[in-house]
């Protein structure tokens, strides 16, 4: 396993993958309606996280957390469902409370896409979610086979230092409920 690993080490370097994702980004946790406190709660009783930013997403009727270790990342974001009818509730009815995804940061979204998409990797939208205007731009791909997480890149600009826009974080969730994992 370890040889397979170092050949895939060398073809990211060789088609610039390696130069295009920088750093694991965030985490993103979904849990079961009415733990979403109890779930940052458990995570800081291990590290020494405190919440900063926090985001009712009214299209997809959940509610978004995130919390942090001082300034470094990851940050890690946690979203609950507040209805039965939630994309996150019912991501959670089927799967449990979870990791969702890893999001990676990267230089330049569409040059990964594009190496991406030719290596075979499949997205869950055929377009990048977000825009330079806006300071964000995201796409998740479709869940490991092995894990059933997912990978998002994210590519922000300016001075932006947020996770989602109110404007795309409907869609993001959006994206993601045509796998079948609602």
């Amino acid at each position: 396993m370890i040889t397979y690993l170092s050949e895939i080490k060398e073809e990211m370097k060789k088609i610039g993958l390696d130069d295009l994702i920088i750093k694991l980004d965030h985490i993103a946790y979904r849990v079961k309606k009415g733990e979403r406190v109890k779930a940052m709660v458990e995570l800081a009783n291990a590290v020494p996280y405190h919440e900063f930013k926090s985001f009712k997403v009214i299209s997809m009727n959940a509610i978004t957390s995130c919390i942090k270790l001082d300034e470094t990342l990851p940050v890690i974001v946690v979203s609950e469902g507040l209805a039965e009818d939630s994309i996150v509730e019912k991501y959670v009815e089927k799967y449990g409370g979870r990791i969702h995804h890893l999001a990676y940061l990267v230089k330049d979204i569409e040059k990964v896409v594009e190496i991406q998409k030719k290596r075979g990797i499949k997205f869950t939208t055929d377009k990048i979610i977000g825009s330079e205007e806006e300071g964000i731009k995201q796409i998740f791909t479709i869940p490991t086979q092995t894990a059933n997480h997912i990978i998002e890149y994210i590519q922000r600009f300016g001075d932006f230092d947020g996770f989602f826009t109110p404007s795309n974080i409907g869609a993001l969730m959006k994206s993601t409920e045509k796998l079948g994992e609602a």
